[in-house]
């Protein structure tokens, strides 16, 4: 199991950043202006991925996303440059999306909790799940 912690910068704009940890159990990506959270999603489990969880158990923080949510897992982070971003910045953060080893994993947008996901069914209190209607081109 490997751990990963990473912040990057937006290149429009440094008060926003986004970090990417992976605690070897559970991997989320945050979306910050200056250090407040502004979105956050669950990008992959590593530990083994439980059937339930009860979601009132602090102790269990951060939360792997249980089975019923989960559409695919992917291989872990190992390296900074297994990670691709794309921010979209017009006047203000519209969105990020994270790309690992070339896959678009997750979608971060400003204000939602939580943003979108690409490997999870359906949503729930840790993803959303993408589908081309929520895009942002879409929606222009």
């Amino acid at each position: 199991m490997s751990e990963f912690y990473q912040q990057y910068f937006c290149p429009y704009c440094k008060s926003y950043s986004l970090i990417i940890e992976d605690n070897s159990r559970v991997a989320y990506a945050y979306l910050l202006s200056e250090r407040s959270i502004i979105s956050d999603v669950w990008l992959y489990n590593q530990g083994e991925t439980p059937n339930k969880i009860n979601w009132n158990d602090r102790n269990d923080m951060p939360f792997l996303n249980p089975r019923e949510y989960i559409l695919d897992n992917i291989i872990p982070i190992k390296y900074d440059s297994d990670i691709d971003l794309s921010w979209i910045y017009q006047d203000n953060l519209i969105e990020v999306k994270i790309y690992i080893r070339r896959e678009l994993i997750a979608i971060l947008r400003p204000k939602l909790f939580p943003s979108f996901s690409l490997l999870v069914c359906k949503d729930g209190p840790l993803a959303k799940k993408w589908n081309n209607d929520n895009s942002y081109e879409k929606n222009r």
